[in-house]
């Protein structure tokens, strides 16, 4: 923790499976180990891949770097594209449709976990 980390995130292997998604792939980019605070992750999900409705008790920044995605929020939906940033609220529902014709990518940054 105590030093930089610079990383390419194709060289970063994407976790398999992801429980409970279909068509998506996550790689975690900055480790619980390497920042003190944060932990980023990017995510590439295929045309019809989704990340079903969850919540957790930790929020979410999410940043779309290409694609067109259906958000649902609670109970509101929204139309994501490249260049939106969202913010989750914690505990709130929250899932991911990816409704383009392409790969959707988005950098999704979590805070750690205080033990």
């Amino acid at each position: 923790m105590d030093k930089p980390k610079i990383v390419h995130w194709k060289d970063v292997p994407p976790l398999h499976p992801i429980e409970g998604n279909f068509k998506v792939r996550m790689r975690i980019l900055i480790e619980e180990r390497d920042a003190p605070n944060y932990i980023m992750r990017i995510f590439e999900v295929d045309p019809g891949g989704e990340i079903p409705q969850h919540a957790h008790p930790w929020e979410h920044e999410i940043f779309v770097l290409q694609g067109t995605l259906r958000l649902k929020i609670g109970d509101k939906e929204y139309i994501v594209k490249e260049g939106h940033a969202i913010y989750i609220p914690p505990n709130v529902p929250h899932e991911y449709r990816n409704i383009g014709e392409g790969v959707a990518v988005f950098l999704c940054t979590i805070p750690k976990v205080k033990k």
